[in-house]
């Protein structure tokens, strides 16, 4: 099997300003030149299924991960935030060859909990919907941090 040749970014769209080893696997990602909380991703034979259209798994893990960092970005300052849940809806589908693209939203963020939302399309197709409810992650204690008591 060959592989695709690396998309090059639409018009107004940068590469994703937090790349991972898993949006590796699944991207390139990119994210508006101007509003992060907007991104692409070229569909390709990796993200289809055994019919040709976009496994839904594939926009479930961009979607989370877009909520979550439009999430962070709207929180104080070093708020490290986990995905509590996710609800998705898929009310149509994409084939190789299409952009999707999605538009995150942060709802409320308060001292425990973040909600977003957002949705994903091919041209004016609606394709995903989604909510996300985040978590405020407490960093681990480290050895450095125990105290010892005489």
């Amino acid at each position: 099997m060959t592989s695709s040749p690396e998309p090059s970014a639409p018009a107004g769209y940068v590469a994703y300003d937090r790349p991972s080893p898993y949006l590796d696997l699944i991207g390139p990602l990119f994210q508006d030149a101007t509003d992060p909380a907007r991104v692409a991703l070229r569909i390709d034979h990796r993200h289809t299924n055994s019919r040709g259209f976009l496994h839904a798994g594939v926009l479930v893990a961009v979607a989370d991960v877009v909520m979550g960092h439009t999430a962070r970005r709207a929180a104080p300052p070093g708020t490290r935030l986990v995905t509590a849940s996710l609800t998705t809806d898929f009310p149509g589908s994409a084939q190789s060859g299409d952009w999707v693209c999605g538009t995150a939203a942060a709802r409320r963020v308060g001292r425990r909990l973040a909600f977003t939302s957002c949705e994903f399309t091919v041209v004016d197709r609606s394709v995903l919907t989604a909510t996300g409810v985040f978590a405020v992650a407490t960093p681990r204690p480290t050895d450095d941090t125990t105290t010892t008591t005489t």
